[in-house]
């Protein structure tokens, strides 16, 4: 009797593998044939499953954004100060990014490549960019509705210093390879700290 291909599953397998293969080589440099050298297939069976390269890149970035997608949906029903959601979406998201260390230099390595043709960032990617901060300015506009974080207190300045954290981290992590997440996330709370109201008057940054 015929054994059972979980095709799901080997889908997962052959973009785990490609990934690897941008990691180490770039993206540019690799071909499907290596892909399905690398996955022991032919490279006619690997056309069954995707149509191309790109389309296995698309589909890693799904894959992880998706993650931080269920999160919010999770975070967004709950009965949660805004505060304590935007740490947990904040939180969820340094995760993903340090889980996908490998993957980040793949994803910053073709990012340069576009720009050194002049071309502009691939679209899937940037829908995601715009999706993480509308939501954090959701929150932090919420937050200061609500009087948890002072009321002049500029939401999209304070969106962009957020954001910048993530950029910051996704730079520590492909170019040092020293970054630590605790680290990522003591300089998240410093700053959601300074965006809180303080009846002391403590000096604030925003």
């Amino acid at each position: 009797m015929a054994k059972t291909v979980n095709h799901k599953e080997r889908k997962r397998e052959i973009r785990a593998i490609a990934l690897g293969l941008f990691a180490r080589h770039g993206f540019e440099a690799v071909n499907f044939g290596m892909i399905a050298q690398e996955c022991g297939i032919a490279r006619t069976l690997l056309y069954t499953y995707f149509k191309d390269k790109r389309q296995i890149f698309n589909e890693a970035i799904d894959e992880g954004t998706n993650v931080v997608a269920v999160r919010y949906r999770e975070v967004v029903r709950s009965h949660l100060p805004a505060d304590a959601k935007l740490r947990q979406i904040c939180i969820s998201v340094m995760a993903m990014l340090y889980d996908n260390k490998d993957f980040l230099c793949v994803i910053v390595d073709f990012l340069c490549g576009y720009r050194r043709g002049g071309k502009i960032p691939v679209a899937n990617i940037m829908r995601h960019t715009m999706g993480l901060k509308r939501i954090i300015h959701s929150f932090i506009v919420e937050a200061i509705h609500r009087g948890e974080y002072d009321p002049h207190v500029n939401a999209n300045r304070a969106t962009a210093l957020v954001y910048s954290q993530f950029e910051t981290a996704v730079l520590r992590i492909t170019v040092s390879g020293q970054a630590e997440i605790s680290e990522s996330i003591d300089a998240l709370n410093a700053i959601l700290f300074n965006l809180r109201s303080h009846a002391d008057g403590a000096q604030r940054f925003l």
